[in-house]
């Protein structure tokens, strides 16, 4: 007897029911299955939905339901802070969504404003300029998150400023215990891994070990 259902959605259990895949398999009547892998999010809301009647009404519910959910993946996520194109983009892939639903969606965040590199990577600059971080890590972090420091308009001089980036690095290798040994070394290698220039972290790493922490008043 043929099975009555023409297709079945199956839900991750365990850990994975958040973060793993849920599979949609199709049944033809002349035999065979056909397995859509689809983010866990769409495969709820198919499995709450209708029971198609075809092959290409199946996919047009697993289209319908995964650009819903995407579009509210995206609201979910720009509700809690603001991403980049690049970042969105990679965040919902690894989500699941296929890669033409990721293009619509971050295309239309684009597109309606609510996505913005350029205001992203203003915002992203002001605020780990005040968290102590040196211009490379700055730039390192922009591009990884696929936005080019020489498209920031004013990047560096309205940033961080003549003198800023020396004052900046004082200030947060100040704050390192001295022990006596190998100083110099060990806070340069603070300051690099927090995106100073090597020659600076090192040139700033010699006078703090020299001058030692200020005595107490």
């Amino acid at each position: 007897m043929s099975d009555p259902r023409p297709w079945e959605v199956l839900l991750p259990e365990g850990a994975a029911r958040t973060r793993g895949r849920a599979h949609v398999l199709l049944r033809f009547p002349e035999g065979g299955e056909e397995d859509l892998a689809v983010p866990v999010t769409v495969g709820r809301r198919l499995a709450a939905g209708r029971v198609p009647g075809c092959r290409a009404e199946a996919l047009a519910l697993v289209r319908s339901a995964e650009e819903t959910c995407a579009r509210e993946r995206v609201e979910e996520l720009l509700g809690r802070r603001d991403y980049a194109s690049r970042e969105l983009a990679e965040r919902l892939e690894r989500d699941g969504f296929s890669a033409d639903v990721v293009r619509e969606r971050v295309g239309r965040a684009v597109a309606s404003g609510l996505v913005d590199d350029a205001r992203y990577a203003g915002a992203f600059a002001r605020a780990k300029t005040l968290a102590g971080w040196g211009r490379l890590r700055i730039e390192r972090e922009l591009e990884r998150r696929g936005v080019s420091p020489r498209d920031l308009a004013g990047w560096p001089e309205e940033f961080l400023g003549e003198g800023d980036e020396r004052e900046r690095a004082l200030a947060a290798a100040s704050r390192r215990r001295l022990t006596g040994r190998n100083d110099v070394a060990r806070i340069a290698r603070f300051l690099a891994g927090r995106g100073f220039a090597p020659s600076l972290a090192l040139d700033v790493a010699r006078e703090v070990a020299r001058t030692g922490p200020e005595d107490d008043a």
